[in-house]
């Protein structure tokens, strides 16, 4: 197990009690079942695309360039480019959106290949 694995696991961890859920609400709210999240928060699988994909859809405040590499903070700044950014996407059509966030993700994810 690398030791992105372990840190994305505990701040996993944090997430779901910083959202005031447990694990068995946190995967029921993102189509889970609590034994994935539960593998995922001990460190015994990397996040995965689906928790990814569900927090992007369900809790959209939650930063993910901090859950993948613990940089910045947890929750997006209103003031931050990543809220505007995300106010752009409500202004625009579902798909649109969804589009939208989904380059912004790719985006992270080759930042964290590079780095």
């Amino acid at each position: 197990m690398d030791q992105n694995q372990i840190d994305q696991s505990i701040r996993l961890r944090k997430l779901i009690k910083a959202l005031n859920l447990n694990q068995s609400s946190f995967a029921k709210s993102l189509g889970m079942t609590q034994p994935n999240i539960s593998r995922m928060v001990n460190g015994e699988g990397k996040v995965s695309v689906e928790v990814i994909n569900g927090i992007t859809k369900n809790y959209t405040e939650v930063n993910l360039h901090w859950l993948l590499t613990g940089d910045g903070e947890m929750f997006l700044d209103s003031k931050g480019l990543q809220a505007n950014e995300d106010a752009v996407v409500y202004g625009k059509g579902w798909l649109e959106g969804l589009e939208e966030r989904v380059t912004r993700l790719e985006r992270e994810m080759e930042q964290l290949r590079k780095g």
